[in-house]
């Protein structure tokens, strides 16, 4: 019986889970709360706090759905230890967070990117579901690997920037959020949309040519 009230409970986590990313798809991540929610569900406020008792760690549940997976790992090792030109190891590993995110945009919608951005303009606030969120998501390996590339090119003078390293994370940073925020799904091809994508990031790279070589 235990087994069933489990699997149960794993089922309902799902239904609030599938609602709220329903809400934040609908409306400003910041604005979206427990209320919403609960509406969204069709299920009584007492059934949706028997699994997550604030919009927070809802929140970090929808977070979690991005942790590492040990494809992704793979993948991305796979290309930082092959034997390609530095410049071509940047080109593909860019080629591929396009492929990424085109897959998560298609599979659940720009949501995590939404609550990535809301916890990082606010500290306090992440703090909250920082017990919560699992160590590491999928981005946050590609962005650690890639700063790792890039700071050991940069020290064996491989790529000679115009500009500090942190500038340059902090210009790919706001690159990829503007694509995220431009790119729309609506009922696109998916055809469409990769091509959006991909077109995107060959102007990040040919621009990253310029500033690192």
């Amino acid at each position: 019986m235990p087994k069933v009230s489990e699997n149960h409970a794993q089922l309902k986590r799902k239904e609030i889970l599938e609602a709220a990313r329903k809400v934040c798809m609908q409306k400003p991540i910041f604005d979206v709360s427990m209320r919403d929610v609960v509406i969204e569900t069709g299920m009584s406020q007492g059934g949706v706090y028997k699994y997550f008792s604030n919009i927070d760690e809802v929140f970090g549940a929808l977070l979690n759905e991005e942790n590492l997976n040990s494809e992704v790992k793979e993948e991305v090792d796979d290309i930082f230890a092959g034997s390609d030109e530095p410049l071509q190891k940047l080109e593909k590993i860019l080629m591929y967070i396009g492929d990424y995110m085109e897959k998560s945009l298609l599979d659940r919608g720009p949501v995590y990117y939404s609550l990535m951005a809301l916890y990082s303009r606010d500290p306090e606030r992440y703090k909250r579901v920082q017990s919560i969120v699992k160590d590491v998501s999928n981005l946050q390996y590609l962005h650690k690997k890639f700063c790792s590339f890039l700071e050991v090119q940069i020290s064996q003078e491989t790529f000679t920037p115009a500009m500090p390293k942190e500038d340059i994370i902090m210009l790919i940073e706001t690159y990829m959020s503007g694509i995220l925020n431009q790119v729309s799904i609506g009922n696109r091809p998916k055809q469409e949309l990769s091509n959006e994508i991909q077109k995107k990031l060959r102007i990040l790279f040919v621009t990253l040519k310029r500033v690192l070589v």
